[in-house]
C-alpha cells in the first residue's frame, strides 16, 4: 500500500494569519505533507494566508480548499497559481470547485451552469499553465482572444489541480479532469460511494487512477480521551448536522429527523441546548477519539481508497497539543 499523505485545513475562523503561519510550521514539524486553506468570500484571503506559510515553511505543499472562477476569473487563479508555484518552489496546488451559490449571492453572482463553468475553468487554466494562447469562446466563458496567455516564465514544476467539492456530479468530475480530488467526507463512511464516482469519471475520460490522490477532507478531534475530543465537535455537529442530507448520514445509520431537535434549539437561538442534544451516534460524522481510535480510522479510510487524510477543525480541545499528538498518528499509520 503506498504512503498515506496527511494534509490539514485551516480557515479564517482559525486565527490571525501569523497564527496559521506557526501552526503550519507546527504541522510541518509533525509530518504533514500539504496544508490547505479555505477561500470564503468575504473572510481572510486564500493567497495571502498561503503566500505567508510557503516563505515561512520549507518541505509542506501549500494549496487552496477551494477556489472557484467565478468570483475570480480563470486568467487570475492561473496567474495567482504560477506566481505562487514560483515563490514557494514547486510546493503549491490549486484546488478549485464550483463554489457556494448563497456566498455567491452575496455579491450578485449566480452560476447558472456551475459544472460547464467548472470544467471550462480547468481547461483554460491548464492550458494557460502550460504557457499556451488559450483562445475560447464557450458556455460560460466567453470572448478569449490569442492574447489570453501569460506574459512571464513559468516554474519548471507543473500545478497540479485537484478538483473540490461534494455533490455526485463533481466527485466523478475529479475523476476525470483532477489530478486530485478534495471531497468532504462526512461522514467517513461514505468514501466508498465517493470512490466510486471517481472511478466512474476516470473510466468515462478514458483515464487511471494511478497517481491521483484522493484526499478524503473529514472533521477530526484528537484529546486525552474520548470525552474530550468529542466535547470539541459538539458545536461543529450542532451547527452543521442539520444541514447534512439523508443519503450522507445514512451510512451511520442516521436520518435528517434526528436533528430535528437541534435544528429546533438552534431556531430559538439557544446554542447550549443544540450543543448538549448532540447524541453519541452523531460523533460518527468526524474522526475522534484518542491515539488507538484515531489510528483505526485513519487505516480504514485508507484501505477503503483514500491516498490522503485531509484534517480540518476543530483538531481537539487543545489545539497546539492535538497537531503535536497527531505526529504520533502519522508515525503509527506509517
Amino acid at each position: 500500500m503506498e504512503r498515506l499523505r496527511f494534509g490539514i485545513r485551516f480557515n479564517s475562523a482559525s486565527g490571525t494569519i501569523a497564527q496559521v503561519v506557526r501552526w503550519a510550521q507546527i504541522a510541518e514539524d509533525a509530518g504533514f505533507d500539504d496544508l490547505w486553506y479555505c477561500q470564503d468570500l468575504m473572510l481572510r484571503d486564500a493567497w495571502v494566508v498561503l503566500t505567508a506559510v510557503a516563505a515561512a515553511t520549507r518541505r509542506l505543499r501549500v494549496g487552496t480548499a477551494i477556489v472557484n472562477p467565478f468570483s475570480s476569473s480563470p486568467a487570475e487563479l492561473a496567474m495567482r497559481a504560477a506566481s505562487l508555484q514560483e515563490l514557494s518552489g514547486g510546493r503549491f496546488v490549486l484546488g478549485i470547485g464550483p463554489g457556494d451559490p448563497p456566498h455567491l449571492g452575496w455579491i450578485g453572482l449566480r452560476q447558472a451552469q456551475p459544472l460547464t463553468g467548472l470544467r471550462e475553468a480547468v481547461g483554460l487554466i491548464r492550458a494557460l499553465l502550460r504557457g499556451e494562447e488559450a483562445p475560447f469562446d464557450g458556455r460560460v466563458f466567453q470572448g478569449w482572444t490569442r492574447g489570453a496567455r501569460l506574459k512571464f516564465p513559468l516554474p519548471a514544476h507543473p500545478v497540479p489541480v485537484y478538483i473540490g467539492g461534494q455533490g455526485p456530479k463533481v466527485t466523478e468530475f475529479m475523476g476525470e479532469a483532477g489530478d486530485g480530488g478534495l471531497p468532504i467526507v462526512f461522514p467517513p463512511e461514505v468514501i466508498d460511494g465517493v470512490v466510486a464516482r471517481v472511478r466512474a469519471g476516470a473510466a468515462r475520460a478514458g483515464r487511471t487512477l494511478d497517481g491521483f490522490d484522493l484526499a478524503a477532507c473529514v472533521w477530526w478531534s484528537l484529546g486525552p480521551s474520548r470525552r474530550a475530543a468529542e466535547d470539541a465537535l459538539r458545536p461543529l455537529i450542532a451547527y452543521y448536522g442539520p444541514s447534512l442530507r439523508a443519503e450522507v448520514l445514512a451510512p451511520i445509520g442516521l436520518v435528517p429527523a434526528d436533528f430535528e431537535a437541534i435544528r429546533a434549539a438552534w431556531a430559538a437561538g439557544d446554542q447550549a441546548k443544540a450543543e448538549a442534544l448532540v447524541e453519541p451516534r452523531m460523533f460518527r460524522l468526524a474522526i475522534a477519539g484518542d491515539l488507538d481510535e484515531v489510528v483505526a480510522r485513519v487505516r480504514w479510510l485508507q484501505g477503503r481508497g483514500a491516498t490522503q487524510v485531509n484534517i480540518g477543525p476543530p483538531l481537539g480541545p487543545d489545539r497546539e497539543w492535538a497537531l503535536r499528538e497527531t505526529a504520533r498518528v502519522i508515525a503509527a499509520v506509517r
